[in-house]
């Protein structure tokens, strides 16, 4: 799930998930470096990164356990090529959120 704060593109990305831990959200924001943008467990199988990002549109997936999982309640999916799918994150100009 995604939040999108006001316009200084704050976002908040949630997953929920049984993980015991540690879960990673990678993407093209940060490289799709698994270990660099950890989630923080904030009850039981739920888990929150908060970022900041400029306005654009990037892919992301939340990494958990050696799996990938993909965000269906995003911006959007799309085929990653290898037979699975990104979520889509889209970061407006504005207040608001969306471009």
């Amino acid at each position: 799930m995604v939040n999108k704060g006001n316009a200084n593109k704050a976002v908040t990305l949630s997953f929920h998930h049984d993980a015991p831990g540690p879960v990673f959200v990678a993407g093209t924001f940060n490289n799709w470096d698994i270990a660099k943008t950890p989630m923080k467990k904030t009850r039981k199988g739920a888990w929150e990164a908060k970022l900041r990002l400029p306005p654009g549109e990037y892919e992301f997936r939340y990494f958990a356990n050696g799996q990938w999982f993909t965000d269906y309640a995003a911006d959007g999916v799309v085929p990653n090529g290898l037979g699975d799918y990104n979520s889509v994150l889209r970061v407006g100009n504005g207040a608001g959120g969306n471009s």
